[in-house]
């Protein structure tokens, strides 16, 4: 009889479906963009039931899901048992999270990037079982934009010196008024 191993548990795994590899939204992927998303999934925190084992139906961080691209990079940079992986600069990882919230696997709760610290939090969605090829994006651009200047906090109104430049009013919404070209 086989001893289990002293080190039981410390090998981390997920729960894919099969609904999920035959989607529509998973098979539009590059191969980057599904290594991303695996690793995504990797961050998942399952519950327990009351036997004590990990409840896949429980996702107790579905709508507190951080991931940042310093994490991403570090786990692609370093060979795991031994393996070559692949290299994704910030970029790359940027436009996988796009490509996620496009077809509906992800969506922003709270758009990071103010300042040392302010991470993005995204939640898990399901629309991704009803996107097709061909479908467009799950999500509005609009709110998720930041422009570049001063602002006045909680206003959603930008000072930059392209509005100023290109005949607006010195202050423009994100939302980008018809009087406010780009």
């Amino acid at each position: 009889m086989a001893k289990s191993p002293k080190n039981k548990g410390s090998e981390r795994g997920t729960y894919i479906t099969t609904e999920l590899i035959h989607s529509d939204a998973f098979r539009s992927l590059s191969s980057s963009q599904k290594d991303i998303w695996l690793f995504v999934l990797t961050r998942r925190v399952f519950g327990k039931d009351a036997k004590g084992k990990r409840d896949y139906t429980k996702l107790l961080n579905k709508s507190d899901l951080k991931a940042p691209a310093a994490a991403i990079q570090e786990f692609f940079d370093g060979p795991i048992r031994n393996m070559e992986m692949p290299s994704y600069n910030a970029d790359t990882i940027r436009k996988a999270f796009k490509k996620f919230l496009e077809v509906g696997f992800l969506s922003v709760l709270h758009l990071g990037g103010n300042g040392p610290g302010d991470q993005s939090v995204y939640q898990f969605e399901d629309k991704w079982k009803h996107w097709k090829a061909g479908d467009p994006a799950c999500f509005s651009k609009q709110g998720m934009a930041r422009g570049k200047g001063f602002c006045q906090p909680n206003s959603g109104v930008f000072f930059t010196k392209a509005a100023k430049n290109k005949g607006c009013r010195s202050t423009c919404q994100i939302t980008r008024s018809p009087t406010c070209q780009k």
